[in-house]
């Protein structure tokens, strides 16, 4: 039988999510639908791959772009496999009307999680003692408590409110920039509210970003930001590498302020380049010692989460397969 529907799941150069194959996605769109699974499109195939689809899944870090949506006739929907959707052209996709969509909750517990390892890691100089080469706890003063310690949160979205619900117990004193949400929010966590970005990086001793990248936080994290922050802060970014404006900028930050922490999950170009600062992280290089640590944007990742990810991502598809209306719609065109 001829399928009813066609829909293509796009990852782009990353190793994939799916080894054994859009099994998930193909159980819960049924026999109906005929699903594609694509690296890379290059550009002279995109009519051919993407004229007669309905439903498209595209990974962060695949870049869905305006020529792209350009050639497809027939899509109803576009879903973002992912918390992140900076990869699609939302303006091109808006103009056709197609809804574009994120998978939201599916990662929650695992990103917050992820933030505080590498929180108290830096803190507490985990990484520094594991590799003492003698046994003197002293060579790495100063350690300062939690509850001596001022945290900036950059978006309160529900990550970032489910770091903050981690943090508390530790006795942080702990604040929060964000321009989208309600004053009732901080409140109700009993947090400080700054107003002004630059603000709660001057006041704080740690820096933990956890909003979307759109056109006002692309970058955000930049010379001005490294000049604003503390000598002794520990940053951290389990958002979007995006929010970086290069890693040359990471590079002279640390070598700059030598008792300044970066914690990552994720990096400007992924996966990342050669680049001087990566090979002093891999050879352990003196002058940086532990104060850089990085996860390959594995942050995400659980069995659960991963199952999540793909179920919710092939549900949306479905609905919208069924006549229905989509849900998690992120450009207004649902």
């Amino acid at each position: 039988m001829k399928p009813k529907y066609k829909v293509a799941i796009i990852e782009g150069k990353w190793a994939t999510l799916m080894p054994e194959g859009p099994l998930v996605e193909q159980r819960v769109l049924g026999p109906d639908v005929e699903i594609s699974h694509y690296g890379i499109i290059r550009p002279e195939n995109y009519k051919t791959a993407l004229s007669d689809l309905d439903g498209v899944i595209s990974r962060p870090g695949a870049p869905f772009c305006q020529e792209m949506i350009s050639v497809m006739r027939k899509i109803k929907v576009i879903v973002s496999l992912g918390v992140g959707y900076e990869q699609i052209d939302l303006e091109s996709a808006a103009k056709k009307r197609i809804p574009v969509c994120n998978i939201q909750d599916y990662a929650t517990q695992e990103v917050a999680e992820s933030t505080i390892a590498m929180l108290l890691s830096h803190q507490r100089k985990i990484v520094s003692f594991h590799y003492l080469s003698q046994w003197d706890w002293k060579t790495f003063e100063p350690i300062k408590r939690s509850d001596h310690l001022k945290v900036g949160i950059v978006g309160l979205g529900k990550i970032g409110t489910a770091v903050v619900k981690r943090l508390k117990p530790f006795g942080y004193e702990i604040s929060f920039y964000d321009p989208y949400i309600a004053e009732a929010k901080g409140e109700n966590l009993g947090l400080r509210r700054f107003l002004n970005f630059e603000e709660l990086v001057k006041n704080s001793d740690i820096v933990s970003f956890h909003c979307p990248q759109t056109k006002e936080t692309t970058a955000i994290i930049d010379e001005r930001f490294f000049d604003l922050v503390r000598d002794s802060a520990i940053v951290l970014n389990t958002a979007r590498g995006g929010l970086f404006k290069n890693a040359d900028i990471i590079y002279e930050a640390l070598k700059k302020k030598p008792r300044l922490r970066i914690g990552s999950d994720t990096w400007p170009t992924e996966p990342p380049p050669d680049h001087p600062l990566l090979l002093a992280l891999k050879n352990r290089e003196p002058w940086l010692s532990d104060r850089l640590l990085l996860s390959p944007h594995a942050s995400f990742y659980s069995e659960q989460a991963l199952y999540n990810l793909r179920y919710i991502s092939a549900d949306i598809v479905r609905t919208v397969l069924n006549g229905e209306k989509p849900y998690n719609v992120i450009n207004g065109a649902g």
